[in-house]
């Protein structure tokens, strides 16, 4: 090129195009239908979870270790230090009431109880003799004390049947030494026996806790096996260990794994007393452990994520 005008790097077609303004297209072309039907959608999908959260609520639930027991028994226990002579029943065995069940070693109190009324005797014939005879009739009220005071600790150690029914729970052995309120036997009543659910729930909880609450319980060894009942009672004060153990019984004191936190006992009877499991029925058994649940609040799911508005839904706790 010669001198003269610089030459245009854009085309003429391309500055007249530009300077008139036209576009025919666009760079990037969508479809704005969807974009209208989902604005809409995401308002009524809050709505839902905003009313969802506000009626529906979570509930919180008091656990603790269970136990069943069965209303009704009667636990013959040893009174005294003692060993076991004679076990006169078997596990299963009907017995009427008053019937001997177990006899413990007597030998001393048979020696005690014949000496004391041989003397009474002697001393009855004195008297017989001589009516007059005041020495003779005080000594002999003496010995009759004396002999009716061995006579009741000899049949101490005859233990009876305090009721008519069915012998379960045979612990007693010939030779077995005895202590004080060890368990011998246990007699059951004629008939169905009223199956309890005693639960021990963290004395925590003991402010929220109240009669018709809804317990549910899982027996050990049969996972998912819900048993929902109803709290019949709660006891009035928290407790210790040992009081629990005490209350449970000392055939039961083990029954429970320890924990030394303060707890409540929760009462609630079981619908019946058997239950299901895979179609096949089973029995409730004295001592069975398990895990209750109480449920002591239901909070909306709302008040959980603002627990400000506890203060103005007071109704929700």
């Amino acid at each position: 090129m010669s001198g003269g005008a610089q030459p245009n790097m854009f085309r003429a077609e391309a500055v007249q195009h530009h300077v008139s303004g036209v576009q025919e297209g666009d760079i990037l072309r969508y479809d704005h239908t969807w974009t209208r039907l989902a604005y809409p959608l995401v308002i009524i999908v809050c709505v839902i979870a905003f009313a969802f959260i506000s009626l529906f609520g979570i509930d919180e639930w008091a656990m603790g270790q269970a136990v069943v027991r069965l209303e009704g028994r009667r636990i013959l226990t040893a009174s005294t230090p003692s060993t076991v002579d004679v076990v006169e029943v078997k596990t299963g065995q009907w017995v009427e009431a008053n019937a001997i069940v177990v006899k413990l070693q007597s030998t001393d109190e048979q020696k005690d109880f014949a000496n004391a009324s041989k003397e009474f005797d002697l001393a009855l014939v004195r008297v017989l003799r001589d009516p007059n005879d005041a020495e003779a009739k005080a000594n002999l009220a003496v010995l009759r004390q004396r002999r009716d005071s061995s006579k009741t600790l000899l049949d101490s150690r005859t233990i009876r049947a305090p009721m008519a029914g069915n012998v379960t729970d045979v612990r007693a052995l010939p030779g077995q030494r005895l202590n004080p309120g060890d368990a011998l036997l246990t007699i059951a009543p004629k008939g169905e026996m009223q199956a309890v659910v005693v639960a021990m729930i963290p004395a925590d909880y003991r402010p929220t806790l109240e009669q018709g609450q809804k317990m549910r319980f899982e027996l050990n060894g049969f996972a998912y096996v819900y048993t929902d009942l109803e709290v019949e009672e709660v006891s009035s004060s928290t407790i210790g260990p040992a009081e629990v153990q005490r209350l449970l019984g000392q055939d039961k004191a083990g029954s429970v794994a320890p924990d030394q936190t303060a707890k409540v006992l929760v009462t609630a009877k079981l619908p019946a007393p058997t239950f299901t499991m895979e179609g096949q029925s089973f029995s409730y058994s004295d001592g069975l452990v398990g895990t209750a649940q109480v449920r002591v609040r239901r909070e909306p799911i709302l008040v959980l994520l603002i627990p400000a508005l506890r203060r103005l839904l007071p109704e929700a706790l």
